[in-house]
């Protein structure tokens, strides 16, 4: 990988937000192993419990728009502050709670004032330093979602079997405050600044409309996306144990979909730099929905946890791809903004598809529907993938110049002023 202000300038950066997506993404799925100590203790269903991971979802969408949009705007030392604490406080608050609606405001305050702060200006810092081979940056930094998406909450089932659930949640929080202490000091914009003059303009008036229809597309596609990723994400570690009749297996499941997820969004970041990043994007969703509908017709451990690893490999390619589709489609000085409206209809599909899991489950005791309807739901994001790319494809058609325009506006947040100004020339031209 190469960055803009020096060839190892963006590698600290790298390792500091894969660490602290690590324990963002983390942190939201530790509710699939706590589901079992709290369904033991207070009676709670799985539907009531998976709820929780709705809250989340939800404070992820509605704090994404509006820290997104702050994050174009705001000093990035001062989020990553207010990101960080918000994220610490609440596993300890979660520790103490006796009432279903502290677990909701708990986890709603976890993603809405912890994580949803960070993951915009986190994944636009490191964007911002590399020209060439985003895509693998992008994917290195999304990687580390997905390994903590399978390390915390399998830590977590280690620490409740040894010390009870309640200081579970204290350990899991004193992890967090020293790995993010450590993770978020490196990051930062290249020069200290991201907002580069001229670039802004670049994009006006009829551009803008085009800008506006694409984000739509990728948000609708966003939204079945997640719908059938929210299912297994929130129930697979409890229908495989259950099948296995072993939860430490579940948790093994979930462990072993993230580890090829981590590896997963590696790879179709640097797939997404060569096919490029809608075609990409389609591969993994089509890897995702086959899986999803293929977990309710396996019945051992051996070939649950082979689906496992291939359904990790492609679900995690989604999320890489989706960013850089949004990177794409905008300038750097609205991808805060653009990122947080489209992530919010994303983490409300994730909270949707968690949610009717739960609840299918509770009404029928049977996962067979609900990862079915989640395999539909991500055939219906394959159409709305495939209907942008052909619209992108007739759009190119009619104006060939304005797509390469528009790229380097929305792909080169780094480019010099005398770029922005061959850019800028190129687009009076044109008129």
């Amino acid at each position: 990988m190469s960055g803009s202000p020096g060839r190892w300038g963006g590698i600290p950066v790298v390792v500091g937000a894969s660490m602290a997506m690590a324990l963002g993404f983390g942190s939201l799925g530790l509710v699939a192993v706590f589901m079992r100590p709290l369904e033991a203790e207070f009676g709670w269903s799985r539907a009531e419990i998976s709820l929780a991971y709705g809250h989340a979802t939800i404070g992820m969408a509605l704090g994404g728009v509006v820290w997104g949009r702050l994050s174009d705007r705001v000093d990035i030392r001062v989020l990553l502050a207010i990101g960080g604490s918000g994220m610490v406080a609440p596993l300890l608050a979660m520790a103490v709670v006796q009432s279903l609606w502290q677990i909701y405001l708990a986890h709603l305050l976890l993603s809405g004032f912890g994580f949803a702060v960070l993951y915009a200006p986190v994944l636009s810092a490191t964007g911002a330093w590399f020209d060439r081979h985003r895509g693998l940056a992008i994917g290195v930094v999304t990687a580390g979602g997905a390994l903590g998406q399978g390390v915390l909450p399998f830590i977590a089932n280690l620490l409740i079997d040894a010390l009870g659930w309640r200081l579970a949640f204290v350990s899991l929080a004193a992890v967090m405050l020293v790995g993010l202490a450590l993770s978020l000091a490196p990051i930062t914009y290249p020069g200290g600044s991201k907002f580069r003059a001229g670039a802004a303009t670049l994009l006006a008036g009829g551009e803008r409309n085009g800008e506006r229809a694409r984000l739509i597309m990728l948000a609708v596609a966003a939204l079945m996306c997640c719908a059938c990723m929210g299912v297994p994400l929130v129930h697979l570690a409890s229908y495989v144990g259950m099948v296995c009749s072993s939860p430490t297996i579940g948790a093994t499941s979930l462990l072993v979909a993230m580890l090829f997820g981590t590896v997963g969004r590696v790879l179709f970041g640097a797939i997404a730099d060569r096919i490029g990043y809608l075609p990409s994007y389609a591969l993994a969703s089509a890897m995702q929905s086959i899986c999803v509908g293929a977990y309710p017709w396996l019945g051992d451990s051996s070939s649950l946890l082979l689906l496992s690893a291939i359904f990790g490999f492609g679900f995690a390619g989604n999320m890489t791809c989706l960013v850089l589709c949004v990177q794409d489609a905008v300038p750097a000085q609205r991808f805060g903004a653009a990122l947080g409206m489209a992530m919010s209809v994303a983490w409300a599909g994730m909270g949707i598809g968690g949610y009717a899991g739960g609840a299918l489950f509770d009404m029928y005791l049977s996962y067979t529907l609900p990862f079915a309807l989640g395999s539909a739901a991500g055939f219906l994001n394959l159409l709305a993938i495939s209907a942008l790319m052909l619209w992108s494809k007739m759009q190119a058609a009619s104006n060939p110049d304005l797509p390469s325009i528009c790229l380097a506006a929305a792909c080169l947040p780094s480019a010099s002023p005398a770029m922005l100004q061959i850019s800028d020339l190129s687009v009076k031209a044109g008129r």
